[in-house]
């Protein structure tokens, strides 16, 4: 089978599982439900693993679709190993997040219906991933928009998740005009929507003028849709607001789908985008990357703090393919759709141990409560952190060594601030997880009364056992290796009473983010598959990542020793941190405020006097032609009725007559015809004489 008919038969699939469980949403089991989702998920992943490599050759099948004119427009697909790789990755994160969601969203009244948007929404991601022209792209653009307002206000009930969905819904669209207007752009410039068609003319263009004023325009305005799309500043305010969905919405969004669209996007258009406009992104990257570190230092909510910690990592993607280091901005974006899908679910296990919990302040010593999903948080944490051995060092750090390159290519010194922050942020996230680690999971005090008086409760109960041990002797060596053999097997028993389908899931994406699944030299991204079949842009600086690896070992151990301080004197009742800067950072520099002062509030102000103006101005005018219409219709009606009506039959009547009159002269008869001529003789000479 051909690999357009495979995604042809996996996009239906999809659109079959939305349509289905929608309709029959109160119908079924919540476990029918569930199942018919991962099958058809589950089936999706075999299709990906199914198309063969040696099938991948960047073909693009092209299906009629419709005209304009003479104009054909055609629903093109791009089959190629970048498709391949976003095709699988997509459906492998969706699988799951939906395996997870049957145990999370257990006994939800609107169950059915969570499963069903899920399936649409990976169908809109396979359409963007497989799509070969900008015009399909944008179609299943704004359907995944559609998706995410669906799902970010999955309970509508809550005032707080529907105002984050028109949130999320209204700032992607800001930038999805600039991304329509591009597109349109292109089309005039290139004459086709087809993208392989405008690579080709693009290289066609000589490099003098490639970095005209239009092309960085048209990349730009292409960018705007991965602005608002991977949420970069200025219009990444939408995505802390997004985790009112549920959590594994907010691991599916974060991870490999939505707001990864911007960074494919960016990759597949990158050959056309212009120097200035790789420069822009590069700076905006940088800044999206640092400002997005800064928040989460500075976030008490488990997944607020994972959300700004989203947003850096794709202002370091976008930086990535800023410094032209297009494949390796991809091998992060795979690295990282593990990682953060596994913090996210790990959060979401977390949350859902504590019956909805989310601030962290009120967590503590859980890893003794849910070691499981302690360890999985704590590889997924380690790798977007860079710790070596993980697979977040390898795609973070060549990240970095790529900016370092490129920046000593460049005519300016000045070109080093942007590696040098991404080298702060990296030691900036591995600070804020630690700090997350430390606040969830390991043994923390109020303060330093209780830890002695803890210290204290220790020491007794261990004098108090061994005055028990010397009051009952017992030296039976065989007795005491039963009890440890007993305690062992309990210990092993309740592991794995708690693996459950939330287990699983996270243990999966714990897993994939080992470095030694992506390279067998887990120090080294160049051995690492992905570079095997995408070319590896980084060839020298390397040493920048022994650098990077002592920077994040660093982050992990001020995270330790601050947190460790901060807990002492945490406020649970405390809503936002002490300190003005502290209080800016915490608000995401109150852009949302910003942004609602300078345009919704001015929008709020004029509307009702637009409204006042529409309604006595415009509608007067329109009301007032309307009337006059009518007045003068009905002048017009009694004027066609009274007087042209009338002339008319009046005029009818006497020709009538005259017929009647003039038909008698025609009788036959010799004399009348006599008679008739002697009178017209007689008239004319009296006219004549007159």
């Amino acid at each position: 089978m051909s690999a357009e008919r495979v995604i042809l038969i996996n996009l239906l699939l999809y659109i079959f599982g939305f349509s289905f469980l929608l309709y029959k949403r109160n119908k079924l089991s919540e476990q029918s439900i569930g199942l018919l989702s991962i099958i058809i998920n589950f089936i999706g992943v075999l299709f990906s693993m199914g198309i063969r490599l040696s099938d991948i050759t960047g073909d693009v099948i092209s299906y009629h679709w419709f005209y304009i004119g003479e104009r054909l427009f055609t629903i093109d697909i791009l089959v190629n190993e970048l498709t391949f790789l976003m095709y699988f990755l997509v459906q492998f994160i969706a699988l799951w997040v939906q395996v997870f969601s049957m145990e999370y969203m257990k006994n939800d009244p609107s169950y059915g219906r969570y499963f069903a948007y899920i399936n649409l929404f990976v169908a809109s991601m396979i359409g963007i991933v497989v799509s070969g022209n900008l015009l399909m792209i944008y179609m299943f653009w704004e359907l995944v928009g559609l998706c995410s307002y669906l799902l970010i206000g999955f309970w509508y009930e809550k005032k707080s998740a529907t105002n984050a969905a028109m949130k999320a819904f209204w700032v992607n669209r800001v930038g999805d005009i600039g991304f329509l207007i591009g597109i349109i752009l292109i089309y005039r410039y290139f004459g086709t929507f087809e993208i392989t068609q405008i690579i080709d003319k693009t290289n066609l263009i000589p490099s003098a003028l490639h970095n005209s004023p239009m092309m960085t325009t048209m990349g730009l305005l292409i960018f705007c849709g991965c602005i608002a799309k991977s949420a970069q500043l200025p219009l990444q305010i939408w995505l802390p607001d997004a985790m009112e969905g549920p959590t594994p919405v907010s691991a599916l969004i974060h991870a490999a789908t939505m707001v990864a669209a911007g960074i494919f996007l960016m990759a597949r258009m990158f050959p056309m985008l212009s120097p200035d406009a790789l420069l822009v992104m590069a700076i905006i990257g940088t800044l999206t990357m640092f400002f997005g570190a800064c928040s989460a230092l500075v976030q008490y909510d488990i997944k607020k703090l994972l959300a700004f910690s989203t947003i850096s990592q794709l202002g370091l993607m976008v930086v990535g393919i800023g410094v032209g280091a297009v494949n390796t901005a991809l091998f992060h974006l795979v690295t990282h759709a593990f990682f953060k899908a596994g913090l996210f679910l790990s959060a979401g296990a977390v949350i859902h141990h504590l019956h909805h919990e989310q601030d962290m302040r009120k967590m503590g010593n859980l890893r003794r409560e849910i070691p499981i999903i302690y360890y999985t948080f704590t590889i997924c944490a380690a790798a977007l952190a860079g710790i070596p051995l993980f697979s977040g060092f390898l795609s973070k750090d060549a990240i970095v060594v790529a900016a370092f390159e490129w920046a000593a290519s460049q005519p300016k010194q000045i070109y080093f601030v942007i590696p040098a922050v991404c080298l702060v942020v990296s030691g900036m996230s591995a600070y804020y997880m630690m700090r997350q680690v430390f606040l969830i999971f390991l043994e923390r005090e109020d303060n330093p009364l209780e830890l002695i008086s803890s210290s204290a409760k220790n020491i007794y109960k261990n004098v108090a056992k061994r005055i028990e041990g010397i009051v009952n002797v017992e030296d039976d060596e065989q007795r005491r290796k039963a009890a440890k053999a007993h305690e062992d097997e309990v210990t092993i028993a309740d592991f794995l009473s708690e693996l459950g389908a939330m287990e699983l899931s996270v243990i999966v994406m714990a897993t994939a983010s080992i470095g030694f699944v992506f390279s067998m030299n887990p120090f080294s991204a160049e051995s690492s598959w992905f570079f095997h079949i995408f070319h590896y842009e980084s060839k020298s600086y390397q040493w920048i990542a022994y650098v990077a690896i002592l920077i994040a070992l660093n982050g992990v151990l001020l995270g330790y020793i601050f947190t460790k301080e901060e807990s002492y004197r945490l406020d649970n009742e405390q809503v936002e941190p002490k300190g003005l800067l502290a209080r800016i950072i915490f608000h995401n520099y109150y852009l949302s405020e910003i942004f609602h002062t300078i345009f919704v509030k001015p929008i709020l102000w004029i509307s009702p006097k637009v409204f006042y103006f529409d309604r006595m101005v415009i509608d007067g005018v329109v009301n007032g032609i309307a009337k006059l219409t009518i007045l003068f219709s009905i002048v017009n009606s009694w004027v066609e009725r009274e007087i042209i009506d009338k002339f008319v039959n009046l005029a009818a009547m006497l020709t009538g007559k005259a017929g009647s009159y003039t038909r008698q002269i025609q009788n036959g008869k010799a004399q009348t015809y006599i008679i008739t001529i002697f009178v017209c003789l007689i008239l004319i000479m009296i006219l004549l004489m007159l």
